[in-house]
């Protein structure tokens, strides 16, 4: 009950978000899932991988990872790191914000492989932070 309380509380251009976050995780989720990832990438690159013009755009960037991590935290299904930076990266290139998408892959100890992908606008590295230098980038999706 408090969950549903805090959520009427919010305003209505987070209510929306929140809305928008939850499609696209399950589009995202969906897409991972379902088709190639050559095919997904060249989706994105062809949508949305040219420069954007600045703009005023700092709360944004914060209001849309706290919309995605609401989301994430109420949906029955898990989340990968790639299918929420596809959903964070979609999001954030709608409203013109420039943003890169990285998959990058490492080996462990135990000569296995480990895969992470995260989005960064600018400066700021959305998903994950330092941790990220440790991969070696494999996919580089926007400018």
């Amino acid at each position: 009950m408090q969950r549903l309380r805090s959520f009427w509380s919010l305003p209505r251009s987070e209510k929306k978000l929140f809305f928008e976050a939850v499609l696209a995780l399950l589009l995202s989720n969906l897409s991972v899932k379902l088709i190639a990832f050559r095919h997904i990438e060249g989706f994105l690159r062809a949508r949305w991988n040219d420069s954007a013009v600045p703009k005023g755009y700092g709360d944004d960037i914060k209001i849309i990872h706290i919309s995605l991590t609401r989301a994430v935290k109420i949906l029955p299904w898990e989340s990968l790191c790639l299918s929420r930076s596809i959903a964070e990266y979609v999001m954030l290139r709608r409203r013109g914000i420039p943003a890169v998408l990285y998959a990058g892959v490492k080996f462990l100890e135990d000569s296995s492989l480990s895969a992470h992908a995260w989005v960064c606008t600018g400066r700021v590295a959305i998903e994950g932070n330092a941790e990220n230098s440790a991969f070696t980038v494999v996919v580089k999706i926007g400018q």
